[in-house]
């Protein structure tokens, strides 16, 4: 396994065991999804700094009446690895003003907001958000049935796409068409609005996606077709062959099997251990300059925001809470 992988997965275990042990949540989901916060920061999980997070936001009502309990644990997470929480905060409720001048307001904004400012300038940031609802017009307008307010955060990722608007959404429309036999439709229209943020034709970035889905199938992975697609097709927009990619699946698979706090997740444990393979992965590949040059690597940071959006929404919509003594 390369050594990147290594030490991330070193920082992983440690950070996952900090938060199981320190602070329990609502959902299991959100153990591997905050964990990546800690680890994309070079950080440790610290209860203090957590806790504070949590009641700056307990302390904003705006706040607070949009985001639901399973989001607030992932804000503070973000929050509690800032070095200031207080400015980060504000910039979180000004992105969320922006959106909600261009989409009806809703949780998704709430949660798109964090994930927006992370990614551009406070100067930039209503350019990208009204041609991301130019962009969903244009999706609603192919996909009516289709398209929701979760691909609202889609529509804002793709706006930062180096394409034309005409380009994105024929990109969008080819890759669909290709992939629709292989999930349900909802899920391949997310696939296909990470697969448009990439560079390359719709056939070849389908080809990738699709190799890469059916090589995992063969090695007998057990392997969802909801938002772990989304994650999937964010790992192909690296500069990494399927067969790579799948040797990097394969390694930190393995490395995360041994470990009694990996397997004691009963969500993402023994059933479904892709779910903290892929936010490794898209971690490791985001946030390294050789995996791809300047665009493809802004690409792929969009993609991985918009598949951890992915997972996010899922877990609101289907993921049981957590029920102490069950």
């Amino acid at each position: 396994m390369k050594d990147l992988l290594e030490v991330l997965c070193d920082k992983y275990l440690i950070n996952l065991g900090l938060i199981t042990d320190l602070y329990p949540f609502e959902r299991e989901i959100l153990y591997p999804v905050c964990t990546t916060v800690f680890c994309a920061a070079d950080t440790e999980f610290e209860l203090d700094k957590f806790t504070d997070s949590l009641a700056l936001i307990k302390a904003n009502p705006q706040m607070l009446s949009s985001f639901r309990s399973t989001m607030r644990p992932l804000i503070a997470s973000w929050l509690s690895v800032s070095d200031d929480p207080r400015g980060e905060m504000e910039k979180y409720l000004s992105c969320y003003e922006l959106l909600k001048k261009y989409f009806k307001n809703s949780e998704h904004l709430a949660l798109l907001s964090p994930l927006l400012v992370r990614i551009v300038s406070e100067d930039k940031t209503e350019e990208y958000i009204q041609r991301g609802r130019n962009l969903y017009d244009r999706m609603k307008k192919e996909h009516r049935i289709l398209t929701t307010k979760e691909d609202i955060a889609f529509a804002v990722m793709l706006a930062f796409s180096d394409k034309s608007d005409d380009e994105l959404v024929e990109d969008m429309e080819q890759s669909y068409r290709i992939l629709k036999k292989s999930a349900d439709n909802n899920s391949i229209q997310t696939v296909s609005h990470i697969l448009a943020m990439a560079s390359g034709t719709p056939e070849e970035k389908c080809a990738k996606f699709s190799e890469l889905y059916s090589n995992m199938l063969r090695k007998g992975r057990k392997y969802g077709k909801h938002y772990e697609l989304a994650m999937l097709a964010a790992l192909t927009i690296a500069d990494y062959s399927s067969s790579d990619i799948l040797e990097d699946i394969t390694d930190v698979e393995a490395f995360l099997v041994k470990h009694k706090a990996f397997s004691d997740l009963s969500e993402f444990g023994k059933s479904e251990p892709v779910c903290h393979t892929f936010m490794l992965l898209t971690t490791a590949y985001a946030g390294d300059s050789s995996v791809c040059d300047e665009s493809k690597r802004r690409a792929l940071l969009a993609a991985r925001q918009a598949a951890l959006y992915s997972v996010m929404v899922y877990s609101m919509m289907t993921v049981p809470p957590v029920v102490p003594g069950v």
